[in-house]
């Protein structure tokens, strides 16, 4: 006897890793008891100073009690925990893919003046460089989730032509832009109205909201790489992809 697979409520990702990864305002508004202690946590994060405090990626990360949690079962906790994070933060992408797409992103030589890239900047440029992420970070959606939607009904147009798959991954120089039509372009206009533009735009993007179009201008520079308003863990996340 075949049993149906139970689907699993996206807004319970929330819940179980404690955090408001994609900061959603919508958890708010959940009004049973299970919710109550995960409101009060959120309402320290929104403290202004700690929401909008940006986090380098790239940044020396050494924990305050070296000698604590060391052990392996508690490792692997964390790496599994952080691995969750990652994927919910881009979407919520499953385990496959993103063991498929970051041990090819670190597999790939990339250099710069003769030197090596960091493993953690190349596989954040792969997941920046998705058009459901870029989409997302120019303000054009609410989520990453309402931009894949955006893309798999063809409003999204690059280098002019409709690209309907999400996961597209984008060159330098390429132009995305939204499709010439009045129900694609009331869609994102009303997208960017309700956005908080917080966080801003990366540099990486040249974004022109007056013809809803975005440049990707990334370049071989640590600086031009976004930062986030909380900690990727991303040496937690290729550790627990690489056991896995």
């Amino acid at each position: 006897m075949k049993y149906k697979k139970r689907h699993k409520p996206f807004y319970k990702q929330f819940l179980r890793l404690r955090q408001n990864i994609q900061n959603r305002t919508k958890l708010f508004t959940f009004k049973k008891q299970k919710w109550q202690r995960f409101h009060q946590n959120l309402k320290k994060q929104l403290n202004f100073r700690k929401r909008f405090k940006i986090r380098d990626q790239f940044q020396l990360s050494v924990s305050k009690f070296a000698s604590r949690g060391n052990s392996f079962q508690r490792k692997f906790r964390n790496n599994l925990h952080q691995r969750k994070v990652f994927g919910l933060f881009y979407g919520g992408l499953k385990k496959t893919y993103l063991k498929r797409s970051i041990l090819k992103s670190i597999k790939t030589k990339n250099y710069i003046n003769s030197n090596l890239l960091d493993y953690r900047h190349v596989t954040l440029r792969f997941f920046e460089s998705r058009l459901d992420t870029v989409v997302h970070r120019a303000n054009f959606s609410l989520s990453i989730q309402e931009a894949s939607q955006l893309i798999l009904h063809g409003h999204v147009l690059v280098n002019g032509r409709p690209v309907r798959v999400k996961s597209y991954n984008l060159k330098t120089n390429d132009l995305i832009e939204i499709a010439h039509n009045k129900k694609s372009r009331a869609l994102v206009k009303k997208s960017i109205d309700r956005s908080n533009f917080w966080p801003i735009p990366p540099k990486h993007l040249l974004v022109n909201y007056k013809t809803l179009q975005i440049l990707f201008v990334y370049k071989a520079d640590f600086n031009l790489m976004p930062v986030f308003n909380h900690y990727l863990n991303l040496d937690s996340v290729i550790a627990n992809i690489r056991k896995g």
